[in-house]
């Protein structure tokens, strides 16, 4: 081949070469840069957001608690500043390592530790963990140096719920605590707030949605540490409302104290003696580890636990629960931090349960507060009328089986009015008897027992008003007469709350009106449906209350209010919990009080003031307390007459 066609050639070859060449670097550089135009124009919105994204942390802004406070605006419920501790798996790193750091500087708690790297090692590592709230100042001063050399770690001021009333109001209020994993699981608006406190019982539970308001949302400029730099604000949280309770905390304080003192007084806790009871009765020893610190001397002179109960104070017009006292009680403050097992363990071994509402959610057999029920029904079946007469020689007969009154000798013949004075047993045997369940049921419920009253108390116990139907229900066989008897004077299967007493008597002191309980303050007249209620028949049980506190043999004729003050129409009650054996009494254990506590009868009381124009209706309920007329009936009194004083008004 020539020089000239060869050279010819290669020029062809090395041309097709460069286009091919040219054409592949010609469609590179177009597509990088249509790919810089889809990322730096097309995209420019979505790589800056994506930018944001690491440079900002989006976070939810708890918004502040409604407060509670009570009818004269004193605090029961609040907020109070409190720095927490957080730290972010995502820039911490090795957490484990970072808690090791944070417990040579403030106290953590083993149990907490564990529970973080719990969080750390399940949760998405860019979620902040809670590790301490209510961080002192030496505390946060000791962090604040050291920030620099904890990457992920972060302080911030907070709310955090505090009641100053302390066990005071533990059982209204009832107290926040921070989310569970159930709650959050169940509540995916709840999943951007983990360290919300949310109400868990009492007040706090059944407004949860009106105190806990709406959140707010920011964004927090940090650098690559995670450490906050700038906040910007999106919107603000709106704040939950404030709730004012008809409570009076003067009056709490004041039915509490003498709930708990009974009929005993207070003893030195320092002395000799007051330690070695203490060393030598493992009860005393629970009631003092789980906060107690008070201790009575009784009757006896043995030393002993303040009593245990109930008392409900409830304007009649109304509806409003003025007090609301259940003992022992609990300090709802332990629970806004994080409680510690060992403190849940001692609440939970509490001899008497002080995590019970007694006021809604304890159950008694009311006993001769029972038997106004019972006469009503009675009297507006046409049963019996006023004049209608009993005779009670001590016993009743029905079948086999021996029915006793309380008072061996016997109360001779009475009628309804005398047989409520003198709470004779035989009298209202009979009338029982003669009127049957159903009817005495019927009343019952009208009046508010044997049903829950709706109060904004979570747990609330329904009680048992037991009949015909219900025993074939729950225990398989038919009803007999003797249960009816039983019933008639308020025990057998009969239970009911305190919180239902209390509803029973100011129905009855408002002349049938269906009042109900409200803990919230209640602003202008209310009107009450009628419970048509024949009124000459409660006149008739006016009368029998009347005489029980001012009657020649009234059983409670000792603890009426002074006249000047309107005095007290009332019923007491005594509750046997249990009788007293052979061996006791050949023990010569006879009396109540040197039984074993829990041995010991129930004291129950009901009772309104004034007499002439009711304005408050009272109940109160004394566990293992002994006689109505000696240990409840005073309570009783001092609470009428606080609540008349003070007038439960701001």
């Amino acid at each position: 081949m020539s020089k000239k066609v060869k050279q010819k050639e290669n020029r062809r070859v090395t041309g097709r070469r460069t286009f091919l060449l040219g054409s592949g670097m010609f469609l590179v550089t177009s597509f990088l840069a249509g790919r810089l135009y889809q990322l730096q124009v097309a995209q420019n919105n979505r790589y800056q957001r994506l930018s944001d994204r690491n440079q900002f942390d989006r976070r939810v802004v708890p918004p502040r608690r409604g407060r509670l406070v009570d009818r004269k605006m004193r605090l029961l419920a609040g907020n109070a500043e409190s720095y927490l501790l957080h730290i972010t798996p995502l820039y911490a790193g090795d957490v484990e390592q970072a808690l090791a750091q944070l417990a040579s500087l403030i106290k953590l708690d083993e149990e907490l530790v564990t529970e973080v790297l719990e969080k750390a090692r399940k949760g998405p590592s860019f979620r902040p963990i809670l590790i301490r709230e209510s961080l002192t100042q030496r505390e946060l001063s000791r962090l604040a140096i050291r920030s620099a050399y904890l990457p992920g770690v972060t302080f911030e001021k907070s709310l955090r719920r505090i009641y100053p009333q302390g066990a005071l109001t533990g059982h209204v209020t009832g107290y926040v605590s921070p989310l569970t994993s159930r709650e959050i699981e169940d509540n995916r608006a709840l999943r951007e707030l983990p360290d919300l406190a949310t109400g868990k019982i009492g007040v706090e539970y059944a407004l949860e949605p009106e105190l806990r308001g709406k959140p707010g949302a920011e964004r927090v400029e940090v650098n690559a540490r995670g450490r906050p730099i700038r906040v910007f604000r999106d919107f603000e949280p709106k704040s939950g409302g404030d709730v004012k309770l008809a409570l009076d905390i003067g009056l709490q304080q004041h039915i509490t104290e003498i709930l708990r003192r009974g009929q005993s007084e207070p003893v030195d806790m320092a002395s000799a003696e007051v330690q070695r009871a203490i060393a030598d009765n493992r009860d005393l020893k629970l009631h003092l580890a789980s906060g107690e610190n008070m201790l009575l001397r009784d009757p006896l002179g043995k030393i002993t636990a303040p009593e245990s109960g109930a008392v409900v104070v409830m304007d009649v017009t109304n509806g409003e629960v003025v007090a609301m006292v259940s003992s022992p009680t609990y300090d709802p403050n332990m629970f806004t931090e994080r409680l510690l097992t060992r403190d849940w363990r001692r609440l939970n071994e509490h001899p008497r349960n002080p995590l019970l509402n007694r006021v809604t959610a304890g159950l008694y057999a009311p006993g001769s507060t029972f038997k106004m029920v019972v006469a009503l029904a009675a009297l507006e079946a046409g049963i019996i009328s006023e004049g209608s007469r009993y005779s009670c020689s001590g016993s009743m007969e029905l079948g086999n089986a021996t029915f006793h009154c309380w008072f061996e000798d016997g109360h001779g013949a009475v009628n309804v009015v005398r047989a409520l004075e003198r709470s004779c047993d035989v009298f209202f045997y009979e009338v029982a008897l003669k009127t049957g369940i159903q009817r005495i049921k019927a009343m019952a419920n009208k009046l508010g027992l044997g049903d829950v009253t709706g109060i904004d108390i979570p747990g609330e116990k329904q009680g048992i008003i037991p009949h015909h139907d219900w025993k074939l229900a729950t225990q398989g066989v038919v009803w007999t007469p003797g249960e009816t008897v039983v019933a008639g004077i308020g025990q057998g299967y009969v239970l009911v709350t305190p919180l239902q007493l209390a509803v029973m008597t100011a129905r009855l002191a408002n002349g049938g009106k269906a009042v109900t309980p409200s803990l919230r303050s209640v602003e202008g007249d209310v009107e009450f449906e009628d419970l048509d209620i024949s009124p000459a028949a409660l006149r008739i049980v006016h009368k029998g209350m009347f005489d029980v506190m001012h009657g020649g043999r009234g059983t409670a004729r000792a603890h009426n209010l002074p006249s000047a003050m309107g005095g007290i129409a009332g019923k007491t009650g005594t509750v046997q919990v249990r009788r007293i054996t052979k061996e006791q009494r050949e023990a010569g254990i006879t009396k109540n009080i040197e039984r074993p506590w829990k041995e010991r009868d129930h004291a129950l009381f009901v009772g309104y003031a004034p007499v002439k124009n009711p304005r408050y209706a009272v109940a109160v309920v004394v566990e293992h307390g002994g006689s109505g007329s000696s240990m409840a009936a005073p309570i009783a009194r001092a609470a009428l007459q606080r609540a008349l004083e003070i007038g439960g008004k701001a």
